[in-house]
């Protein structure tokens, strides 16, 4: 690889859950002061990755991610370090293990994903300059909280408005209800995503229309017998009956189907075609970024995967009812050949499907364009 400078100094791959601005380390001066002199992690150019972790007590320190494990070198100081190799860009994974424990290193990037949080690191893309934080307007990103039924909880989801609603009180927006994928939540699009800076460079080089971006837990706590346990079935009853109508009570939006669209990444896209099949009467346009082949993936029976498909029966009603209909993986997925299998059933039924494949694996290099390509397709057929 040979990432530019102008890559490597950008804020966008510093910014992340615990902090905007880049951290660094502190390291004790002789007056007792502590001066941040190190930063907890380097991209070099070639795409290569140095990195850092404090601990003067550890025996051994591996980092890395899985097939590519390194022993880190300990310093007079306390630190380890060492260079971790990769061969492509993209948000990747990063695992500390320390004593054979594997642990949240709190000088490099974190994250969520699993589960759990994680460590991660940005090797940037040259290729993908439009998530790149530029001087250009920037929207907000807002944290709502609204009452359950289908859950009985408090739940909470991230709120994207462009730049121009908080200047021209008079207009109002479509919206788009975008979801993350199984073991993330409601954070990750924007975090990891990189959604908000994206739109903004789409709205500011004029090829989007501004619309107002929602992102929900799918993982959502449901209780039996007195204990909480995730259950993403009851997902789409949440979104419609709870989540939907306390965004327009509460935002200036264009509260038709027309003006509603539902998209989402791996798990995240499975319930979004899922969602499409079932509600096209809520929602007017689907973005499914790992495709759709939901009864497959989860092992349904024939009756139920006929079902489902039965929605695109009706070329014609399907095609008015749900524009676009945009489906994204990346090339070297292990469920490509399901991709292209949707593809040809598609066309066979005479279904209007965007179909694009993107380099990479099952990872936000690829999620990141697909967004970027679905977001300027979205409500553009008043």
């Amino acid at each position: 690889m040979n990432i530019p400078e102008s890559f490597l100094k950008n804020q966008v791959f510093d910014s992340r859950a615990i902090g905007f601005n880049r951290q660094l380390i502190p390291r004790p001066s002789s007056g007792g002061v502590h001066e941040n002199n190190q930063v907890g992690y380097d991209v070099m150019p070639d795409g290569n990755v140095r990195v850092y972790l404090n601990g003067p007590a550890a025996n051994e320190v591996t980092a890395g991610y899985p097939g590519n494990m390194v022993s880190l070198e300990k310093g007079e100081d306390g630190m380890w370090t060492g260079v971790i190799r990769y061969e492509e860009p993209g948000l990747k994974q990063l695992i500390f293990n320390v004593d054979g424990v594997r642990i949240v290193n709190p000088l490099a990037p974190i994250g969520y994903g699993w589960g759990f949080g994680i460590n991660y690191i940005e090797v940037p893309d040259p290729e993908q300059d439009f998530i790149l934080i530029k001087k250009v307007p920037h929207g907000s990103v807002t944290l709502e909280y609204f009452e359950s039924e289908v859950t009985g909880e408090t739940e909470c989801c991230v709120v994207y408005t462009p730049p121009m609603y908080q200047t021209d009180h008079d207009r109002k927006y479509p919206v788009l209800y975008l979801q993350h994928g199984g073991g993330e939540n409601e954070t990750v699009w924007t975090h990891m995503g990189k959604c908000n800076f994206i739109m903004d460079n789409l709205l500011a080089e004029g090829k989007a229309i501004p619309f107002i971006i929602v992102m929900n837990n799918m993982m959502m706590q449901v209780n039996t017998d007195g204990r909480p346990h995730e259950d993403i079935n009851q997902y789409s009853d949440m979104l419609i009956n709870d989540c939907i109508p306390f965004i327009e009570s509460r935002y200036r939006v264009i509260a038709d189907k027309k003006h509603r669209a539902v998209a989402g990444l791996s798990m995240g896209s499975l319930l979004s075609g899922k969602i499409i099949m079932e509600h096209q009467d809520v929602f007017g346009s689907a973005g499914l970024f790992t495709g759709y082949t939901w009864p497959e993936i989860q092992g349904r029976t024939e009756e139920e995967h006929e079902k489902q498909y039965r929605a695109l029966d009706d070329a014609e009603s399907f095609n008015r009812e749900v524009d676009p209909f945009f489906g994204a993986m990346g090339n070297l997925e292990i469920s490509i050949p399901l991709f292209k299998k949707e593809g040809e059933i598609c066309r066979e039924k005479g279904i209007n499907y965007i179909q694009k494949i993107y380099p990479g694996h099952h990872e936000w290099r690829v999620w990141r364009a697909a967004f970027h390509d679905y977001a300027q397709l979205l409500f553009r057929k008043d």
